[in-house]
């Protein structure tokens, strides 16, 4: 794996091709950089005793410039879930932060000061921040809206990037579109910090619809597609001309082999689907529409499955995760081997599954339906989800009360993408003949086959 202490002494040395553009008709390297000074000689004029700075941008050039600034000496940069006005308050009473780089004036939480980018002299007169030290706090969200931080150290995220970058030989020659934002874990890796270690350029925007995603990939010349499943699923069946793609990603949950097919069909370029997780980092790859149908794991890291529970010791990993005396740390995913060197998932141990993108945890999705007056009980299931979505949450609930109240209850305390899409209500919860649920007979209220 690329020495990170060369890496980060390279980067911090100055761009390699300073005209180049990192976001294509927005901002050179040059700019990037000279940015990321102006932000430094900024941070050292406030009083902030060390507080973080929030990232409140989808500009991918600042989002750079930031990372460059906090490496460089500056404060550990927060990267929110989302730039809504609620998560940002949120993020604001967790980490304390009082001033958040944008990329114009605009609303911020109350005591919250913008800091636009200015021009400045590369390298500024500040001492680089230590390569195990944190420099990065990652939100994600939950399914009550109770967020999750996640703080990563520059081996964290720069050993990762690199790492990505080399196994997937990004250059100077690539342009990278994305649907997904800078925001995401996957975003941020591939859309920002992987090209950018690569001198490449990147596509300014976030391109969510089909026939967007598909006029991009037919008018510029996009060598790699930085997307998830959802997407692939909405271009299902639309004609695609992609004449430079070389390299697709998808991300954030389990890609439908269908959808991955016929994207193959479309494009002649079979989705390349990663596993892994804003903690953990990436652990492994497949593609389902090239053949590779089990997960490799990533050369770089170590694996082994401990009573069907999946464990890594990897350098992406956050340090606030527990690892045995071995470093291992156990995730939440059973699995089992598949071969040399190979693994497949068989679902999660902790209930945690993925929705439209977004980590829900079913335990706490049931805790919060049962707190709601009138429901008596409850047992909250995932499922494979129609209309484009990768998982749905089903839930069937012991109550007097009708479908529609339910619902109108639960909107106030679930987030959206939590909620379950299908309910089934009952007077009485199917149990077993030792009072356990009867799982059985609950998959049967939704026609899942349990063979």
């Amino acid at each position: 794996m690329t020495d990170l202490t060369a890496l980060i002494r390279r980067l911090l040395s100055g761009p390699a091709e300073p005209d180049r553009e990192f976001v294509a008709a927005g901002c050179t390297y040059r700019e990037c950089y000279s940015h990321a000074a102006g932000f430094v000689d900024r941070f050292a004029t406030l009083e902030s005793d060390g507080e973080p700075v929030c990232i409140c941008t989808e500009d991918r050039g600042i989002i750079a410039s930031a990372m460059l600034s906090s490496l460089a000496g500056g404060p550990v940069c927060i990267l929110p879930y989302s730039l809504s006005p609620q998560v940002l308050s949120e993020m604001r009473d967790i980490m304390g932060f009082r001033h958040a780089i944008v990329d114009s004036p605009c609303e911020l939480p109350d005591g919250v000061v913008g800091i636009l980018p200015e021009p400045g002299q590369w390298p500024p007169a500040t001492r680089p921040k230590e390569a195990e030290a944190v420099f990065m706090q990652l939100f994600t969200g939950g399914s009550t809206g109770k967020p999750k931080v996640w703080p990563k150290t520059a081996v964290n995220l720069f050993a990762e990037a690199a790492y990505q970058a080399e196994k997937y030989a990004f250059t100077g020659n690539d342009l990278v579109a994305a649907t997904v934002p800078p925001y995401h874990i996957y975003g941020l890796l591939y859309t920002v910090m992987a090209p950018f270690l690569a001198s490449a350029t990147v596509l300014p925007g976030t391109y969510v619809f089909p026939g967007e995603i598909a006029a991009i990939l037919k008018e510029k010349p996009v060598t790699i597609l930085v997307s998830v499943p959802v997407h692939y699923r909405l271009m299902k069946g639309m004609e695609i001309a992609a004449p430079k793609l070389r390299l697709a990603f998808s991300s954030a949950g389990p890609l439908d082999r269908d959808d991955a097919a016929a994207f193959y069909r479309q494009t002649g370029v079979g989705p390349e689907e990663i596993y892994g997780s804003t903690e953990t980092g990436g652990i492994a790859c497949k593609s389902s529409a090239t053949g590779r149908v089990e997960l490799e794991p990533f050369e770089c890291l170590e694996w082994k499955i401990s009573h069907d529970r999946l464990c890594v010791r990897s350098p992406f990993v956050s340090p606030d995760l527990p690892t045995d005396g071995r470093g291992f740390f156990t995730t939440g995913d059973r699995a089992a081997p598949a071969g040399p060197g190979r693994f497949t998932l068989l679902g999660r141990a902790d209930g945690v599954v993925k929705v439209g993108g977004k980590r829900v945890d079913l335990n706490e999705v049931q805790d919060r339906i049962k707190e709601v007056s009138g429901i008596r009980d409850v047992f909250v299931i995932s499922m494979s989800g129609r209309r484009g979505r990768g998982t749905d949450i089903a839930a069937v609930i012991e109550t007097d009360l009708d479908e529609d109240m339910v619902r109108e209850l639960l909107s106030g305390t679930l987030e959206r993408y939590a909620m379950p899409r299908r309910i089934r209500i009952v007077e009485k919860m199917p149990s077993t003949s030792t009072g356990k649920y009867d799982r059985e007979s609950i998959m049967r209220y939704f026609d899942i086959d349990q063979g």
